[in-house]
């Protein structure tokens, strides 16, 4: 039995580029897509533990105060909400954006559950605590400088991102 030369004829030359060219291309794509896919989830799962671990704390810092006995009825922290003012213009990804968030609500999770007022006293306490420490995410380090600074039931940080060589 004898095979045909198929590699001599024209068009099955032009088939078989084309068969190997698609699936060069298709591969490309799926790496592509998949790349995109797994970014977007890290991301998702990132912010999900990060919001597991502030839920955490807030309970804990809730339980203290509720050991504590501290039962008036006068204003406390519920939250810490942080936002950066020059994200964009150092093109800080999200990723690290969370990272430092993390960071930061994580050198102030002793305030959650606090008196507002007792709060309110200690704003230089706070504003040292963020200002005096070096961030370290993914072998960068960024020093955070507070731009803006609302003390209510949700303690509001605009922070102001720093690149440090």
């Amino acid at each position: 039995m004898h095979f045909p030369a198929y590699h001599k004829n024209k068009e099955w030359r032009r088939l078989f580029a084309g068969v190997v060219l698609g699936t060069i291309l298709g591969y490309a794509f799926f790496i592509y897509i998949h790349g995109e896919l797994q970014q977007k989830y890290t991301e998702e799962h990132i912010e999900m533990t990060a919001k597991v671990n502030e839920l955490e704390a807030k309970y804990e810092g809730l339980l203290n105060n509720q050991k504590q006995g501290s039962n008036e009825s006068s204003l406390k922290v519920k939250e810490i909400a942080v936002s950066y003012t020059n994200a964009k213009k150092l093109e800080v990804d999200l990723l690290t954006q969370h990272q430092l968030t993390t960071l930061v609500k994580n050198q102030l999770t002793s305030i959650t559950g606090k008196d507002l007022q007792t709060i309110a006293e200690q704003v230089d306490l706070i504003i040292s605590t963020i200002e005096n420490k070096n961030y370290v995410v993914d072998d960068f380090t960024y020093e955070l400088k507070i731009t803006r600074l609302i003390v209510s039931e949700i303690v509001t940080l605009h922070l102001e991102i720093k690149y440090v060589p």
